[in-house]
């Protein structure tokens, strides 16, 4: 009888520690790709502290333990193979594009895995299962001076801590409660990357997020153009939107770099650079907006009254479909998706945050093949790329490793900067392929077809005399912006009209918020409020002041540029006016860091 159970209770501690470990092997995954002090304690130790503080409070019941974690036994090996896959644990925004993935995107990323990660799945669903069996059947407990420590430190180190920083934060008893607020989220931010229990955090937000963006959305639900088609064709008709990302214009071949940054497609016939764009805006959250909606140029608000093109293009009998390569929710992702919802069909294809390694642009070609097979409507689709966002070698395959070395080589011979600029120019080659790929698609789809293509802002690399990074910043190289306009033989002898007035103004000093009315033209729509001197397919376009947004409000034509920095500065500051909450008192603004990474 005695033998009998301590082979049980041997065999309830073998289970009990077997399931410690399943829960910790998302942290020690993530923590053997990484480094850093910061990550010792973010992925080591608060998880291993806060399990073994889960199991202490609950000490007389480990099977209840066990049954509780048992569901979280269940995802370990998902989140296991997603840190094995991009080297970061997931966050709200990778919950909410796994969420909205559907069961045959889930098997087609998984490919081969999915049969021995479904075999993890129910492995470790039964083990933790066995663990609270042979624990109830042994009668474990955890007693004594082990479980009562370990209680104490628990409550009494965050206790003490907020009460030191109570007494010790200057100022008056608001200022220091809110010292004091600001250490509780300081300690909880390093919960929330951590497994299992950084879980309830990543969906609590995840679920703010997605119900605020969806929320944003419903409001525009009852809008109306009012659109329809100007005149029948007497074909099936796909136009595409692709919209880039961080992609500057200087760094195009097309443009005239002497890089050969677009070699597949400087060949491409019927492709009509865009040569002089500029977007008002150098981040995401406002440049997509305003190549998707009627907001004005100078509007800053996320919450615009009007619809955006994917509305127009449904009334005007398209299908429409938003086929991204980025994230759907984030404080720089939800203020687009609430327009992505626009579409009939969304999908969301990067399961990786933009700060890491994660999908090709190379994904969005099986979605739009996918579109053009099994629908026999008329289509309107707009490809979200990842592009040339930061990290630039997290954004091409290594076969587009072509100008080296790289900014990852870390070869100390070259100085980084040039190693920056190779990696960038990698990515414009890569989205060169991409984008003549998509085009080649759309060539031999046998319908009229056209492709609208234009970064939605640009990006700033160091040089001697200026070590600016990224986007953000001001720099007239982020507000100029690569464009082109891509037609099919059968569009051309279609609608001649709009390809002569296109390749008219195409010359022209244009700016995004000319897209919204050029692709209500570009697909033979029209609506009562269209503005056809907006459109650059139409003969009444006219050319308006490109006011530029930063710090100030500009006109990027007669603006100054910074001598050693490039920022666009008013002709006047004094009286140049500034966006709400920013200040005109400096000429030049000051970041205080070399590298700006905002969407």
């Amino acid at each position: 009888m005695t033998q009998g159970f301590i082979s049980n209770r041997k065999w309830a501690l073998i289970g009990l520690f077997s399931l410690f470990a399943l829960l910790m092997l998302p942290n020690l995954v993530w923590w053997w790709y990484g480094h850093g002090i910061a990550l010792w304690i973010q992925a080591l130790v608060v998880p291993a502290i806060l399990l073994l503080v889960f199991f202490a409070l609950l000490g007389d019941a480990p099977w209840l333990v066990c049954l509780l974690l048992a569901p979280f036994a269940l995802l370990a090996p998902i989140e296991a193979f997603f840190v094995a896959t991009y080297h970061h644990p997931t966050s709200a925004e990778i919950i909410a594009t796994l969420i909205a993935t559907n069961p045959r995107e889930t098997r087609e990323y998984l490919g081969g895995a999915l049969i021995p990660i479904a075999l993890c799945l129910f492995v470790a669903v039964i083990l933790a299962l066995l663990a609270a069996r042979c624990s109830a059947s042994a009668c474990v407990r955890w007693r004594g001076h082990g479980r009562s420590w370990i209680l104490t430190i628990a409550i009494a180190t965050p206790l003490v801590t907020m009460a030191v920083t109570l007494a010790t934060t200057p100022g008056d008893l608001h200022q220091r409660m809110r010292g004091t607020t600001n250490l509780w989220s300081t300690l909880g931010a390093q919960v929330v990357p951590g497994y299992p229990f950084g879980v309830f955090q990543r969906v609590a937000e995840y679920r703010a997020e997605w119900a605020a963006m969806r929320a944003n959305a419903s409001r525009l639900y009852a809008f109306r153009f009012h659109a329809h088609r100007v005149s029948p064709v007497h074909q099936r008709q796909v136009y595409v939107l692709v919209i880039g990302e961080s992609s500057r214009r200087a760094n195009w071949q097309l443009f005239g770099y002497p890089r050969a940054t677009n070699p597949e497609l400087s060949r491409v016939a019927n492709l009509v650079p865009i040569g002089n764009m500029v977007t008002s805006w150098p981040e995401s959250i406002d440049a997509i907006p305003q190549i998707l909606t009627r907001r004005p140029i100078t509007n800053k608000s996320t919450t615009f009254d009007e619809a955006s093109i994917l509305r127009a293009m449904r009334e005007a009998g398209y299908e429409t479909y938003w086929i991204s390569n980025q994230l759907a929710i984030g404080k720089f992702d939800s203020p687009v998706s609430m327009y992505a919802y626009q579409a009939q069909h969304v999908q969301w294809l990067n399961h990786a945050s933009w700060a890491a390694p994660g999908s090709y642009d190379e994904d969005l070609l099986g979605p739009l093949r996918d579109a053009l097979h099994h629908s026999t409507s008329d289509l309107f689709i707009v490809l979200h790329m990842m592009g040339s966002h930061l990290g630039y070698d997290y954004r091409y395959p290594a076969s587009f490793k072509h100008f080296r070395p790289t900014y990852s080589d870390h070869d100390d011979s070259v100085p980084q900067g040039r190693r920056i600029w190779n990696s960038y120019d990698n990515t414009i080659l890569y989205t060169d392929h991409v984008l003549a790929e998509t085009i080649n698609i759309l060539h031999h789809s046998d319908a009229t077809t056209a492709l609208w293509f234009e970064s939605d802002h640009g990006e700033m690399l160091v040089t001697p005399t200026c070590d600016f990074m990224g986007h953000g910043l001001g720099t007239n190289f982020e507000f100029e912006i690569p464009a082109f306009f891509w037609y099919s033989e059968a569009y051309a002898q279609q609608f001649p009209d709009r390809v002569t007035n296109l390749r008219l103004h195409a010359g022209e000093r244009t700016l995004s918020a000319n897209t919204f009315e050029s692709l209500v033209d570009m697909v033979g729509a029209n609506f009562p409020s269209h503005d056809e001197t907006w459109s650059l397919f139409s003969s009444q376009w006219h050319a308006r002041s490109r006011i530029v947004n930063s710090a100030w409000q500009s006109d990027f034509d007669n603006a100054a540029i910074g001598k050693k920095c490039p920022v666009v500065i008013p002709a006047n500051p004094q009286t140049s006016s500034t966006l709400p909450g920013k200040s005109s008192s400096a000429t030049t603004p000051r970041p205080t860091t070399t590298k700006q990474v905002g969407r």
